[in-house]
């Protein structure tokens, strides 16, 4: 039995967190995946690395790759003997011309499977409030397109019939939305009945206009709504005043970039998602444990002569990773730590050491001191305690750090070892990432509304992204926000973070009390549940 090797894949209505979980897997299984204008750039990164991603536009009257192009690629792709993920907005036999592709395959004998997504035509609704049926309003429901085949003469649609359900909904409506209002009353549909407009549903930027089929045309230029949209006529509409849930949520129409490691964006991304914000995560940090620049024998050294050290610094989950994939490298385990006490800076590096069964012997008291300055302050008790002058202390740690915990140390008489067992640089896709990101940047829609920093190296490198994506592009940016046109916030995670931006001209609106992502996360729900 021979493996399908074109999946024709719903990715569902806009919000990523709808996608199913058949759909994740052949996500991350293609060798090809060929995807449409409307599908979140957070379901790329499931992807593997060397997958090959092919944008092939498709919003209305605007396709990057015409459908007959489209139909050859994947014909093409399959041949190569490769997996191909067909990734459409929505459901790909709802409006999504899933059919035609499907037969294109079947001509060229090409074995394929469909798996089906979350329509809009459901979910958006839902999103807004609006349920499609219910026992005391709707028993039918009509689901129509408002954006025919461009080789039609004629319409196809049979408005007599589909102004009999009780509740109708029209999908690409917006550019022939007047005529599909007079359509209907035309037919026989009372101009008072009630009507919702939705846009963007289940995103960030989703907007309602609510009226009748008489008034919501204005609603919508009122509001100021933009395709693509969603029209609901019925009188299901009229629940949306007492079960409307998207707009309650603090974070509701929060864009949020995620500014952090490699592979570690997703808990603050996902932590924000619960309250309602759409994140877009940009890694600005890839961490490599080995490199040119770090010196595998001085590690080797330190583990064989582990016992020569008092205490052992880890300020970073990174640096206890990567240390302790060197002492393991040598066949050895953590009881050759025995002799030596453990400083833990910061929650993550203590839940780290955790992993490992360690509890660290020094950590901050409270969580206002979660830092370096923290341990710092603690050293300053216990050097009150037992005199540190002459004590010896390894330091595994990132390539470039803060200095104010070695500074201290040496400047009491200590010995230190600073030691890079890692260093963090750019990655090169998140420069790419960036350009696509900002590269329509204009003062009246931003790609984003928030942007986070968790730590100096996020700063460092968005600046270093910004600029080669567009040169200039973070004067812009600063100007935009200073005169009032354009709303986007900056997010850091503790004063230190803060006062670092600040050196680049960046004023962060949020600063979170302690530098930890909780603390973060309730420093950003509060700002924007005080602002709004």
């Amino acid at each position: 039995m021979s493996k399908p090797l074109v999946y024709l894949t719903g990715a569902g209505p806009g919000d990523p967190e709808l996608l199913t979980l058949k759909a994740k897997r052949v996500i991350g299984e293609a060798d090809v995946i060929v995807y449409d204008s409307l599908i979140s750039n957070d379901l790329l990164k499931y992807a593997r690395k060397d997958c090959e991603i092919i944008y092939a536009g498709k919003r209305s009257s605007n396709h990057t790759l015409p459908q007959y192009s489209i139909n050859e690629l994947l014909a093409q792709k399959a041949k190569e003997n490769k997996t191909v993920v067909r990734l459409k907005g929505g459901d790909p036999f709802l409006y999504g011309r899933g059919g035609e592709e499907a037969e294109k395959l079947y001509e060229e004998g090409i074995d394929f499977e469909i798996i089906p997504g979350i329509s809009s035509s459901f979910a958006v609704p839902a999103y807004a409030g609006i349920p499609l049926t219910h026992r005391d309003y709707s028993s039918t429901v009509a689901i129509v397109t408002g954006h025919e085949g461009e080789h039609k003469e004629e319409t196809s649609i049979n408005w007599d019939k589909i102004t009999g359900a009780s509740t109708i909904v029209v999908l690409m409506g917006y550019k022939n939305l007047a005529n599909i209002i007079n359509e209907m009353v035309n037919a026989g549909k009372n101009e008072n009945t009630p009507a919702a407009v939705i846009q963007e549903g289940t995103t960030a930027n989703q907007k309602v206009a609510v009226g009748t089929l008489k008034s919501i045309e204005e609603e919508v230029r009122s509001e100021g709504l933009k395709s693509p949209l969603i029209l609901i006529v019925g009188d299901v509409v009229r629940l949306r005043q007492k079960i409307k849930w998207f707009e309650k949520r603090p974070l509701n129409g929060v864009k949020a970039l995620i500014t952090r490691s490699t592979g570690k964006s997703s808990v603050l991304s996902a932590d924000l998602k619960k309250y309602g914000a759409e994140t877009i995560e940009l890694p600005l940090i890839e961490i490599i444990k080995k490199s040119e620049n770090i010196d595998e024998a001085a590690i080797l050294k330190s583990i064989e002569e582990i016992d020569y050290y008092d205490f052992l610094i880890f300020t970073s989950a990174n640096a206890v990773e990567g240390y302790f994939e060197r002492i393991f490298s040598q066949n050895k385990d953590l009881r050759i730590l025995n002799n030596c006490k453990i400083i833990s800076v910061g929650s993550a590096t203590s839940a780290e050491l955790k992993k490992y069964g360690i509890i660290a012997d020094i950590s901050p008291s409270s969580p206002e001191i979660f830092s370096q300055g923290g341990i710092v302050k603690e050293l300053e008790f216990l050097n009150n305690k037992i005199n540190i002058k002459g004590k010896k202390f390894l330091f595994p740690q990132a390539l470039k750090i803060n200095s104010e915990l070695p500074e201290y140390i040496v400047s009491n008489g200590a010995v230190l070892n600073n030691l890079p067992v890692y260093e963090t640089v750019l990655p090169q896709t998140s420069i790419e990432k960036t350009k696509n990101l900002f590269k329509n940047f204009n003062t009246g829609n931003p790609p984003v509304n928030l942007i986070t920093f968790t730590s100096y190296s996020t700063v460092e490198n968005f600046i270093k992204c910004i600029e080669a994506a567009q040169k200039g592009l973070l004067d812009k940016i600063l100007k935009s926000n200073s005169d009032g046109s354009v709303g986007i916030h900056f997010a850091s995670i503790g004063k230190k973070t803060a006062e670092y931006a600040f050196r680049f001209g960046i004023k962060s609106d949020i600063i979170s009390k302690d530098v930890n992502i909780n603390s973060f996360v309730e420093g950003i729900v509060s700002f924007y549940s005080e602002k709004f």
